[in-house]
């Protein structure tokens, strides 16, 4: 079993008690021949971790072009602050048919911050597992493997994202804590006095 379900069944599982409205974002797991076949059309192998999630839960669906009250928080970035991509759109962001921008080289992109317009930022993966950052509006591809808040992979990734929804701990707390806003997890505090978001663990010494 890769190491990566465990921390996913973690934060699912704390979505559907803490944030319906995220959990509700969830799409069904891609087909092995639906994988497969994003492989060919990229012309490389998706990452076994990466496979595996997706295999679970390929991406989260798109509510960032939906019409919505203006106070309403985007309920699919729960993945600190990123969608994670299904696998039509890795496709569409990395490129298909063997055209891929040459920005990538190895890497595959499985996480942004933004659904609807590019140039996209979010998080990319390489074929040994390891994780970076990136940002096409910058211009600069992904390069060297992503040490800090401590997560080089996918699965520590997911192990530390964990952490903070159940525990209040860890790395990632240093830089975003999670809360709730109208059922989704807000990864805050939102901007602004009066804010409508609260802490999840604010005996952590959260902001409520």
């Amino acid at each position: 079993m890769s190491d990566v379900l465990p921390a996913w069944a973690a934060i699912t599982e704390w979505l559907a008690v803490h944030a319906p409205a995220s959990h509700a974002t969830l799409r069904p797991g891609a087909a092995v021949a639906d994988v497969r076949s994003t492989e060919d059309e990229l012309g490389l192998s998706l990452p076994a971790d990466l496979a595996t999630l997706l295999m679970v839960c390929d991406g989260t669906v798109d509510a960032s072009a939906h019409d919505g009250d203006p106070d309403e928080y985007d309920p699919g970035l729960f993945l600190a602050q990123h969608h994670l991509l299904p696998l039509e759109e890795i496709a569409h962001v990395r490129g298909q048919g063997g055209n891929t921008d040459p920005f990538w080289g190895s890497w595959v992109p499985f996480a942004v911050t933004d659904y609807s317009l590019p140039p996209w930022d979010g998080l990319a993966i390489d074929v040994e597992g390891h994780l970076a950052t990136f940002s096409q509006d910058g211009g600069e591809p992904p390069s060297a493997p992503l040490t800090s808040p401590g997560y080089g992979s996918l699965s520590e990734f997911l192990d530390i994202v964990a952490e903070a929804l159940t525990q209040g701990t860890g790395p990632l707390m240093a830089a975003a804590v999670p809360g709730l806003h109208r059922g989704a997890l807000v990864w805050g505090p939102l901007p602004g006095d009066g804010a409508p978001w609260t802490s999840v663990h604010p005996e952590n010494g959260s902001t409520t």
